[in-house]
């Protein structure tokens, strides 16, 4: 959810097309956080993960404030538990936060399409396979296969129909 609303006082906030992709982020955060890659369980890492405590709480103020100090401090909060197959996507995430939060973590968020549409076009053209046992053990991979004996995921992804 976004920051805003969770510090919003006397219910005076107003969902605006911004806060959805604010929520893009950390949808991105979570992936990047929890799965070890795909076809894997899902990653544990500590108990004592600050973006738990994103989960945790009735007080929305309290888990705004904590998820707004955690995304000031994302090089220390936020990136480094971040799962080893998701590691080549910390500069994208950076740049997503950065543009979410162009000065200081501070509200409103001055998040726009065009902006998260360019970087994770950059990352989609970027971002390739590692080579490491992870991708292995999964046997799949970042990118769907679309070779003639494989099953053509890109015909039945929202990726493939609309071109990312």
């Amino acid at each position: 959810m976004a920051i805003e609303a969770l510090l919003a006082t006397n219910g005076k906030f107003t969902h605006e097309p911004r806060h959805d992709l604010e929520s893009v982020l950390y949808i991105i955060i979570f992936i990047c956080t929890f799965v070890r890659g795909p076809g894997l369980p899902i990653y544990s890492p500590e108990a004592s993960l600050p973006i738990r405590t994103w989960l945790c709480g009735d007080n929305t103020k309290a888990i705004g404030s904590r998820k707004l100090a955690n995304l000031q401090d994302y090089d220390i909060a936020i990136l480094p538990y971040f799962a080893p197959y998701w590691q080549d996507f910390i500069p994208f995430v950076k740049d997503l936060i950065v543009a979410c939060f162009p000065v200081s973590m501070r509200l409103p968020n001055e998040f726009q399409y065009e902006q998260v549409l360019g970087i994770l076009k950059k990352a989609y053209n970027t971002v390739r396979e590692p080579t490491n046992s992870i991708n292995r053990a999964a046997q799949t991979s970042k990118r769907p296969s679309t070779g003639s004996g494989s099953l053509n995921l890109c015909r039945i992804s929202k990726r493939g129909r609309y071109n990312l």
